[in-house]
C-alpha cells in the first residue's frame, strides 16, 4: 500500500496539528488543502511528507479531493486517505486500522467508527459492516475506483459528497465498509448546548445558514439520483434543524432561509456554489 492522505482546511483552530499528527505518521504523503480566503496562517512540522496546496480561496470540497485524487494518480498511490481538520483517531487506532486494510482480501471504501458526543456510530462488533454512505472524514478510498466510476462531485461544492460517492461506488459494485474497532473523534457540526424538550435532553448539531442550504439541497438530490429513501433524511436534517432552529437557536430567518431555499433547490436539481448567503467563517 503507498498511502496519501488530505485533509482541507477552513479557518482551522490551533489543535488541527494535533489531530494531524494523529494519523500523519502512518501516512507516505499528507495533502494539506486550505480552502481558507487568503491562507489560515497555521505552521505545519516541517518534514518531507507534508504538502501544501490551495488557491487562497474557498474552491469547495469536491474540487479540494478531486485535485488530491489526480496527484494520487499521478505518483502511484494505491489508496487515499481524506480527512476534516477537527477529526482525530483515538490512540493507536489509525495504525491498526491501516493494518487491518492491508490484511483483508475485501475491495472496498472503507470507513471508521465514528465517535460523536463521545457515542459511537456503530457497535463494536469486532468485525465489518456494510453502509449506505459515508463521511469524508477518516474514509479510505482505492485509487482505482476513481477510473472505473469518475471523480468527485465538483457542483455540491460542499456536503453529500461523499455520500453521493458512495451511492455511485455501490451502484457499480463497490461497497463501503465500516471497521467497527477502530474509532474516529468526528465534529458534526457547531455544538453549543443541551436544551431539554418535555422529559428528553438534546445536544443538536447548529450549522450556518449556508450549511443549512447545502446539506438540505445535496442531500435530497443524491437521495434522488439514486433512489434513495428521503424521509429519515429530511426528518433528521429538515424537520428536526427547523424546530431546533425556531425554539432554540440564534439568526433564526437566515436559518430557516437556508433550509427553505436547499429544499426547492433540491428538489429542482440545482447545484453549483450557492449565491444566496455571504461567505463567513
Amino acid at each position: 500500500m503507498k498511502l496519501l492522505g488530505i485533509v482541507i482546511l477552513y479557518h482551522p483552530q490551533d489543535d488541527v496539528v494535533t489531530n494531524i499528527n494523529s494519523y500523519i505518521g502512518v501516512l507516505n504523503e499528507l495533502i494539506v488543502w486550505d480552502n481558507t480566503p487568503g491562507g489560515c496562517g497555521i505552521d505545519f512540522p516541517s518534514n518531507g511528507n507534508i504538502k501544501r496546496m490551495g488557491v487562497n480561496e474557498n474552491v469547495g470540497i469536491g474540487r479540494a479531493l478531486n485535485e488530491a485524487v489526480k496527484y494520487a494518480m499521478a505518483n502511484h498511490f494505491t489508496h487515499l486517505l481524506t480527512m476534516d481538520q477537527d477529526s482525530y483517531f483515538i490512540n493507536d487506532d489509525f495504525k491498526k486500522y491501516i493494518e487491518t486494510i492491508i490484511q483483508t482480501d475485501k475491495k472496498a471504501i472503507f470507513v471508521p467508527n465514528y465517535l460523536i458526543n463521545g457515542q459511537a456510530l456503530f457497535d463494536n462488533q469486532n468485525s465489518f459492516i456494510e453502509t449506505e454512505g459515508s463521511m469524508t472524514s477518516g474514509s479510505v478510498y482505492p485509487v482505482e475506483i476513481f477510473n472505473k466510476i469518475g471523480l468527485f462531485r465538483e457542483d455540491f461544492f460542499i456536503d453529500s459528497i461523499d455520500d453521493e460517492f458512495s451511492f455511485r461506488s455501490k451502484k457499480n459494485g463497490m461497497l463501503t465498509l465500516v471497521i467497527t474497532y477502530v474509532f474516529l473523534f468526528h465534529q458534526a457540526g457547531y455544538q453549543k448546548k443541551k436544551y431539554k424538550f418535555l422529559w428528553k435532553t438534546f445536544f443538536p448539531n447548529e450549522y450556518s445558514p449556508i450549511r443549512c442550504y447545502y446539506i438540505i439541497r445535496n442531500g435530497l438530490i443524491a437521495r434522488n439520483l439514486y433512489n434513495k429513501p428521503t424521509r429519515d433524511f429530511l426528518f433528521y436534517f429538515f424537520y428536526k434543524r427547523l424546530f431546533f432552529i425556531v425554539c432554540y437557536e440564534s439568526n433564526k430567518w437566515q436559518k430557516i432561509k437556508g433550509l427553505m431555499v436547499g429544499y426547492i433547490h433540491g428538489k429542482m436539481g440545482k447545484t453549483g456554489k450557492q449565491t444566496i448567503f455571504k461567505e463567513t467563517s
